[in-house]
């Protein structure tokens, strides 16, 4: 009974299951989980090719949001230029005008057909490069090979060093005569040494000859210095690669008290770590190198038609600086031989005719001025020098730079510092620049030198055309009177030109000073030209990234020093009026001349006022201002003779006043804080500090608006400098290729020397496209208010001349 139940419960499962198979819907297909392994494209060198681009902190300015940013429409202050909104309208369309698309004309490859002939296995061999894998386990330690050493084994099994011959890495000429089908017998040439950044290497020279004709082949010196082999000699047996040779100019423009021979014993030490021997001769060695840096100048200046790399775009807006750099002499002992120098001209000044032009000057001014500007004396405020007893020959150097830092000339001086070599550099500076201010250290003095002379010499009328100006912090060594007649902050039109540029370059000389200084005329002057090209170079390569950070800058500077200035006027209720009033007074003060012996009291008052803020600003500033203890010492015996002359102005005054209106003569020169002159208790009138103070506060604002227009032209100048060289070398680039497409070319030039200038102006026109694109996009954020710092242009460029302005406002 029970199976017979169980049998039918089982057909009704089967029936059952069967209706459910034919019924049931397919499941879908289970997806496949992916895996953690991830495949990464690879160039044809084996590298990574990233899947998206990194964003580097120099990236572009404008796409960072978390970087500080100016309000797109900021509001324009009353007190701004007029011109500032229009030159900031025409830098825009200046930008918008250039970045627009533009045709170049194609240039036909003409070096194809030479760079297809380099094979492949003419390559550097590896001794070049790979120094740490040339060691062997010989003598039980490892040992370095030279490359003319290689490792066999003798007939007793045993391994041995074995003599080899190298050969210099030149690519054999395919055929070297006539003949069809003949083979060639390659050889080893004389012997050379080959001087790289791993030491000096013993080669051979390759040689070819044909078995049919018997026609020998060896390289020539311009197949060497195609292969970027620069020979010493004639003869050829030094070479030197063209690699060492630029370590050697950067390191000195880096280091420029770097010593040559110093880098040279590096280069022997590398070789005998690497098994290898040799020295390698200095003179040879600082013969080529001048040879090949004044090369390499001439073949730059054939697409680049400019006085030492100095943008021209500059000389509407160029301001004249000169100093004197002591350190920059030269014994007579190191004369060696009488050369020319292979920089003539380029950098320095004319040598013979700077002696005849001196005795000329000096025959018109027989009498020697005073050096004293007030209690301080300055050594190059003189007309006259004896030259030195010591044994040197050139006593230092002068120079005049451009308000940016750019050198732009120099001169050597064999008399100390008198007043005919910044006349002699100011006139041949005047005929390569268009120079609005002369600024020296001794303005006062120089300049009614240069109106004496130019009285008496009618060549030297046109200088006077200049402006005078006063070094702002040199200024404060100069007497009040004297700081605001000509000191920078006075001079309209001068900008934020703080005057101190020319530091930067004194400093950058001076450090040559250490090796220069042992060489001979011709090689002193071809070293500190290379540096002078150097560091030319290297500012224009950075002219972009100064002006914008200096607009940025003189603008912030502008809205906190307006501030400070309305502040001002809010504290002592001055109007409009009062305030040219006083600027009025402070001018017609400074004009007024200081006589000896006052005889009224209104003059004594003015006296005594204006040694009080004098000695009052000096002593706030002794420890600012000077950071030795012999510079302190010098201001304090300044101070010292200012006190004595205090005390008799004061003695005189009480001579004339009555009992209660004496001064303290004691309480005068101790300047307490409480220290008032009787007639600024009874409010007569108002002192000259605080007129002084308006002052400068007034010359301060008025600069830095004069600055921010300033430096909008000359964004503007410097893109329209590029444009236009960028022009001019397209036109002749396209010139030159249909010449040469005629086989036509200049007859002071080879077929191979226009093909080789063809390509410089090809590689310079790419140049200054690339940076005429880098220019406008920077100056394109300048002119939407939408530039950003990156951590490099703080590092490099905004701080560059945050420590010269408030060095100079440190009142």
């Amino acid at each position: 009974m029970a199976m017979t139940q169980l049998e039918e419960w089982l057909k009704k499962g089967r029936s059952l299951a069967d209706e459910m198979a034919q019924q049931k819907i397919p499941s879908k297909k289970k997806k496949t989980r992916p895996g953690n392994v991830f495949w990464r494209d690879k160039d044809v060198n084996g590298k990574l090719i990233p899947k998206r681009k990194r964003v580097h902190s120099h990236s572009a300015p404008g796409l960072r949001s978390s970087t500080r940013r100016e309000p797109e429409n900021p509001p324009v202050d009353q007190n701004d230029g007029p011109n500032l909104e229009y030159h900031l309208q025409q830098l825009s369309g200046l930008i918008d005008s250039l970045t627009s698309s533009e045709t170049t004309p194609e240039v036909p490859n003409l070096w194809k057909k030479g760079s297809c002939s380099c094979k492949s296995n003419f390559k550097m061999p590896g001794h070049f490069y790979l120094t740490a894998c040339l060691e062997t386990m010989l003598d039980g330690f490892f040992k370095p090979i030279p490359p003319t050493q290689f490792v066999y084994v003798n007939e007793c099994g045993q391994y041995e060093l074995q003599q080899q011959v190298c050969l210099l890495p030149i690519p054999m000429p395919t055929s070297i005569c006539s003949c069809s089908g003949s083979t060639l017998d390659v050889s080893h040439g004389k012997q050379v040494v080959l001087i790289t950044f791993n030491g000096p290497y013993k080669l051979h020279l390759p040689a070819a000859e044909c078995l049919t004709c018997h026609v020998k082949w060896m390289p020539k010196m311009q197949e060497l210095v195609a292969y970027r082999f620069w020979p010493a000699t004639t003869s050829c047996q030094t070479l030197y690669t063209f690699d060492v040779l630029r370590s050697f100019e950067q390191t000195k423009i880096c280091s420029p008290a770097f010593s040559q021979q110093a880098f040279l014993r590096m280069l022997e030490h590398r070789a005998v770590q690497s098994g290898r021997e040799g020295t390698i001769c200095c003179d040879t060695f600082h013969r080529s190198f001048r040879e090949f840096m004044h090369c390499t100048y001439k073949k730059i200046k054939c697409a680049w038609k400019s006085h030492l790399f100095v943008p021209p775009a500059l000389q509407k807006c160029l301001l004249c600086l000169l100093t004197e750099t002591a350190n920059n002499s030269r014994f007579q002992s190191h004369q060696m031989t009488e050369e020319t120098p292979l920089f003539e001209g380029s950098f320095f000044g004319q040598g013979q005719g700077c002696g005849c032009f001196v005795d000329s000057v000096r025959s018109q001014m027989p009498k020697s001025g005073s050096s004293l500007c007030g209690t301080a004396s300055f050594k190059a405020g003189k007309e006259t020098s004896k030259k030195s007893r010591s044994k040197i020959d050139e006593e230092g150097l002068e120079v005049a730079v451009c308000r940016h830092g750019f050198l732009l000339r120099a001169l050597n001086h064999y008399r100390g510092e008198i007043f005919a070599y910044p006349l002699l550099l100011q006139k041949e500076v005047s005929s390569i620049s268009k120079v609005t201010f002369f600024c020296t250290d001794i303005a006062c003095k120089y300049w009614p030198y240069l109106e004496k002379m130019a009285q008496k010499l009618p060549e030297l009328q046109p200088l006077t055309a200049m402006r005078p100006f006063l070094s702002v912090m040199h200024a404060k060594a100069h007497t009040g009177k004297c700081e605001v007649k000509w000191g920078g902050r006075s001079q309209t039109g001068a900008g934020n030109t703080i005057g101190e540029e020319v530091e930067q370059v004194n400093s950058f000389l001076s450090r040559a000073a250490l090796t220069t200084k042992y060489m001979s005329k011709a090689a002193r002057t071809d070293m500190l030209t290379i540096l002078a090209i150097g560091w030319n170079r290297r500012k224009a390569d950075g002219l972009h990234k100064a002006l914008a950070s200096r607009y940025i800058k003189a603008n912030e500077r502008e809205a906190t020093e307006q501030h400070s200035l309305e502040a001002l006027k809010t504290e002592n209720n001055l109007s409009n009026d009062t305030v040219a009033q006083w600027l009025c007074d402070v001018k017609q003060w400074a004009e007024t001349e200081h006589t000896p012996y006052q005889s009224t009291q209104e003059q004594l008052q003015q006296d005594i006022e204006s040694m009080v803020f004098s000695f009052r600003r000096k002593k706030h500033n002794l420890y600012r201002d000077s950071d030795s203890n012999r510079s302190r010492q010098t201001t304090r015996r300044g101070l010292s003779k200012l006190k004595i002359k205090l005390k008799e102005a004061v003695d005189s005054y009480n001579g004339m006043v009555s009992e209660e209106d004496k001064i303290d003569p004691e309480e005068a020169c101790n300047l307490s804080a409480n220290f008032h002159l009787p007639w600024e208790r009874r409010g007569e009138h108002v002192g000259l500090r605080l007129k002084r103070q308006l002052f400068d506060q007034v010359m301060l604002v008025s600069r830095l608006q004069e600055e921010k227009e300033i430096l909008l032209q000359e964004m503007m100048q410097h893109c329209r400098f590029l444009r236009k060289c960028i022009d001019k070398l397209n036109v002749q680039i396209t010139q030159m290729s249909q010449a040469l497409s005629n086989n036509e070319y200049p007859e002071e030039l080879t077929l191979q020397a226009s093909q080789g200038l063809h390509c410089c102006l090809m590689r310079k026109s790419y140049i200054l496209k690339q940076l005429l694109q880098e220019v406008t996009g920077k100056y394109k954020h300048v002119a939407t208010n939408t530039f950003v710092w990156s951590e490099e242009e703080q590092d490099d460029y905004g701080s560059e001349y945050s420590d010269l302005d408030s060095a100079s406002d440190s009142d």
